[in-house]
């Protein structure tokens, strides 16, 4: 189902300044940057409690609790990490302080996730450099490949396992993300002081992440017992970093991985998608089902994301600009089944990229139901 035919702006690669100024200026027009810290903060409130619940029913009803308990605490630990994930773009608060007090008290506080490699890895790498291999590190999925270049420069073995079993293995993976995502992490911490000094955002990082350990595996050894609060801490997580990738995988697996990348708001379009979420199933994601408009302000609240889209799609048909949503069931199907052939799929130059896509431009709901080749797009 195609929209209003693009204007000739896009196929010749530009989005003028006139265009994202007046786009900005109808968002802040609608009041769609107006923060909800107060709700935000009753829904963390409510997520911890329940996640505290979770453990009191563990330890008060025993192991079998833990089998319907834990994934509900997967849930309610991974919504609370993407509030926080909001602290660290500042759309949560007004606040710089309070942006960071969130921030601090999701990531390595309750996730073990240092704040300042979240910043330096998501907020830089990723939003500055999206699907561009060597640059945004979401990219880079060892043992699996998204580029046919890095297949062939893996090792023999790795390769043979790569032609055969990645698209099988993606999503059983997933559950060491938690593990992948702190050991650079840790590092990164390490290093820090030596460029940039002992700062009081180190110092809060460091504090928070021993803080994590002593509450999630320390004290629960002292009441369990080692091995129970490892099981514990370990099946917990598994299933946090595969609600993690059904958050983060969907929104842009699937478009094209790029050599380099267009150093304009048009980049940010090709390759990023939205997801169409029931209403019940979107609460959980914080505004991500919206990554468009993430990627393109990434200061809007979550709660103002749905009428943010409204306005984006309609200025996008305008301007002749790609605008991709995809429903959630297909765009899981899509992640899939790209995984399984990438490691044949060479990185795309970004002018090819442009003139494909821009047989989508003007297009408010490109693929809404079932994904597009990433040839195609």
């Amino acid at each position: 189902m195609h929209g209003p035919s693009p204007s000739t702006r896009y196929p010749g690669g530009v989005i003028e300044a006139q265009d994202m100024r007046a786009l900005r200026a109808e968002l802040v027009s609608a009041g769609v940057f107006r923060h909800h810290e107060a709700a935000s903060w009753g829904k963390l409130f409510l997520l911890l409690a329940g996640l505290a619940l979770c453990l009191v029913g563990i330890a008060t009803w025993g192991w079998w609790a833990a089998l319907g308990l834990v994934p509900v605490a997967a849930v309610l630990t991974t919504t609370a990490a993407m509030l926080g994930h909001e602290g660290s773009h500042r759309s949560f608060s007004a606040s710089p302080l309070r942006n960071q007090i969130l921030n601090y008290v999701t990531f390595p506080l309750l996730a073990g996730l240092g704040a300042l490699y979240w910043r330096h890895k998501h907020d830089g790498l990723h939003h500055g450099h999206p699907n561009v291999v060597g640059d945004d590190p979401d990219v880079d999925l060892w043992p699996m490949v998204t580029t046919r270049e890095a297949h062939e420069a893996s090792p023999a073995l790795l390769r043979w396992w790569q032609r055969r079993f990645q698209g099988l293995a993606f999503w059983p993976l997933t559950t060491m993300m938690p593990t992948v995502m702190r050991i650079p992490s840790v590092t990164f911490l390490a290093r820090y002081p030596r460029r940039h000094g002992v700062t009081a955002g180190w110092i809060a990082d460091v504090a928070c992440l021993v803080a994590h350990y002593a509450l999630w595996l320390v004290v629960p050894s002292l009441v369990w017992g080692v091995l129970p609060a490892l099981a514990l801490y370990a099946s917990l997580w598994g299933l946090v970093g595969v609600l993690l990738a059904l958050i983060f995988a969907p929104a842009h697996i699937g478009l094209p991985v790029l050599r380099d990348q267009h150093r304009d708001w048009l980049h940010q379009l090709e390759t990023t998608r939205n997801l169409q979420t029931p209403p019940w199933l979107s609460w959980f994601f914080i505004g991500l089902d919206y990554q468009i408009e993430h990627h393109l302000f990434p200061r809007i609240p979550h709660q103002e994301m749905a009428r943010a889209s409204a306005i984006v799609s309609a200025w996008a048909a305008r301007v002749g600009a790609p605008y991709r949503r995809i429903a959630y069931g297909a765009a899981l199907v899509d992640v899939t089944r790209f995984i399984d052939g990438a490691w044949n799929v060479g990185a795309a130059e970004r002018d090819a990229v442009r003139a494909a896509a821009a047989n989508f431009a003007g297009d408010a709901c490109a693929v809404a139901g079932a994904a597009a080749p990433a040839a195609a797009i």
